[in-house]
């Protein structure tokens, strides 16, 4: 047996060694003779099995640490090794390369390119997303990453420098995704998203992820997908308006300001921490759908506040008024 790969091992005594330092899965190995200890220091991927007495290699072997050998590591791209070692300790069969690997054969949109938008899409680009759909024609801001003739053809250059290895693309509008319909798609907006381009999402049976700035707060989430054997119906953005516009009768007369054409066209940008974080917390949403994973915010959403910045997740219910379990899945 070897240990699994991106593993610390650390002295704590003479007899004594700590493998692991995350708390989920760190384990301390004592009793060992000086030279067994110095032999853990040192064995990186090389086997374990002669190293260690047998209960030691029984608490490793329950916190999940070890993996067969002999076994040759798996090639992969060094930018993204961060990324292979990081999730091959998290995944059951300690496969990270498969998961960056699955990565590269995905497809990602993301339509509004303002400070969130940039950095979802630049924290997809950096996590080995294969190819990038970029929709935001308006021009950029003195906030924007760069210059260009628009906020999409401006962040394209930005992340083919950042991420060289990853395709690019400028399509325009979300219609135009249907034809070849990408593995996930994020709709980043002020104030509210537009309620055309999610149906038509819907109705697409298209993944996707609405995030939302305001005035001092963003929003992340629902996301949207068709729901899974034995899974009950999951909310999707009209769910939500018809939730709210039980709770407050005059929603939908403030969502209809909010939406008209132009209407979010002044607003700020947020932030810089607040849309960090909530682009972050998107991107780690998609790579979790592509990953095979569960999204934490399908049927939930990620409500971030300035100044702490620090999300708190609200759970969401379909409304049994909305219809939309009848379009997905």
């Amino acid at each position: 047996m070897q240990l699994r790969q991106g593993l610390r091992v650390l002295r704590r005594a003479t007899d004594e060694v700590q493998v692991g330092l995350d708390p989920r899965w760190a384990v301390r190995v004592a009793g060992l003779s000086p030279e067994r200890a110095e032999r853990l220091l040192r064995t990186g991927d090389r086997r374990v099995d002669d190293a260690l007495p047998a209960p030691a290699l029984d608490a490793l072997r329950t916190a999940g640490l070890l993996r067969p050998g002999p076994a040759r590591a798996r090639r992969v791209r060094p930018d993204l090794r961060p990324e292979a070692l990081a999730h091959g300790l998290v995944r059951a069969d300690g496969d990270g390369v498969e998961a960056v690997r699955r990565r590269s054969r995905a497809t990602v949109a993301v339509l509004g390119l303002g400070r969130a938008g940039s950095a979802v899409a630049t924290t997809l680009a950096v996590a080995g997303v294969g190819t990038l759909l970029l929709d935001d024609e308006r021009a950029p801001g003195p906030e924007d990453v760069a210059a260009g003739p628009d906020r999409a053809a401006a962040l394209s250059g930005v992340l083919r420098r950042l991420a060289p290895r990853a395709r690019v693309r400028v399509p325009r509008g979300p219609g135009r995704l249907l034809a070849d319909p990408p593995d996930a798609v994020v709709t980043v907006a002020a104030d509210a998203p537009d309620p055309a381009t999610a149906l038509t999402l819907l109705g697409a049976d298209l993944p996707h992820l609405p995030v939302v700035t305001r005035e001092a707060d963003a929003l992340v989430g629902p996301f949207v997908r068709p729901a899974r054997a034995g899974e009950p119906p999951l909310p999707c953005l009209r769910c939500l308006d018809l939730h709210r516009a039980a709770a407050d009768p005059a929603w939908p007369v403030v969502l209809a300001q909010l939406v008209a054409p132009r209407a979010g066209a002044g607003a700020a940008e947020p932030p810089a921490a607040l849309a960090v974080v909530a682009g972050g917390l998107a991107a780690a949403e998609v790579l979790a759908h592509l990953d095979g994973g569960a999204p934490r915010t399908a049927g939930a959403q990620y409500e971030i506040a300035v100044p702490a910045v620090a999300p708190r997740l609200r759970r969401w219910a379909a409304h049994p008024d909305c219809g939309c379990a009848a379009l997905v899945g």
